[in-house]
C-alpha cells in the first residue's frame, strides 16, 4: 500500500509558510538575545531573563482581558482547581528559562540549538525503549544522522572571521 503525497496550498499557508515564519523569528531572536548577552561585558542573564517574563505577564494581561479563558478566570478565581502539582511545570519552566539564558550566554544560540535537537532525539529513543508501542521512525532517524553531521560539520569547521587586511579590501 502506498500513499501520495500532494502539497496543497493550504498546506503551504497554513503549515510551511507560518513554520518557516517561526524558524526565522526563533533564529532571529536567539541572535539578538546572544548579542545582547555577550557583547560589551555582557548583561546578567537573570535579570534578561525576569525582563522576559515581565513582557509575557503584560501580553498575558491583554489576553485575559479579551478571551473567554479570562472571563472563566475573573468568574471562578485565579487559582480554582490548582493542586500542589500545579506548580511542578511552573516550577520546571521557570528553571528551564533561567538555564536557556545561561547556556545563550556562555554557549551561544546555536549550541542551544544544538542541545535542543539532540534533547530530542535522545527523548525519543528513551520513549521508544521504554514503551513497546512506540518505535523510531525512519524520519526521526534521518533527523537524528542528520543533526549528528551538522554538530560534527559546525564543531569541526568553525567560523573564521577574515583578517582586518581583508576587510579593509573589500571594502
Amino acid at each position: 500500500e502506498t500513499t501520495k503525497f500532494s502539497l496543497s496550498s493550504r498546506h503551504v499557508s497554513h503549515g510551511v509558510l507560518p513554520i518557516m515564519l517561526a524558524s526565522f523569528l526563533s533564529g532571529l531572536a536567539g541572535a539578538i538575545t546572544q548579542k545582547s548577552l555577550q557583547s560589551g561585558g555582557g548583561r546578567n542573564a537573570l535579570m534578561f531573563t525576569m525582563e522576559l517574563c515581565v513582557a509575557s505577564i503584560l501580553i498575558l494581561l491583554v489576553s485575559f482581558a479579551t478571551s473567554d479563558d479570562g472571563k472563566k478566570i475573573q468568574e471562578r478565581g485565579f487559582f480554582d482547581q490548582w493542586t500542589f502539582l500545579t506548580l511542578v511545570p511552573i516550577l520546571t519552566n521557570s528553571a528551564g528559562g533561567i538555564l536557556v539564558g545561561l547556556v545563550i550566554k556562555y554557549a551561544g544560540t546555536i549550541r542551544k540549538g544544538f542541545a535542543l535537537i539532540f534533547g530530542i532525539l535522545i527523548s525519543g529513543i528513551v520513549q521508544s525503549l521504554i514503551d513497546e508501542n512506540k518505535t523510531l521512525s525512519k524520519e526521526d532517524i534521518a533527523g537524528g544522522v542528520l543533526a549528528a553531521l551538522s554538530l560534527w560539520m559546525h564543531a569541526s569547521f568553525p567560523y573564521v572571521a577574515a583578517p582586518a587586511k581583508m576587510k579593509a579590501k573589500a571594502e
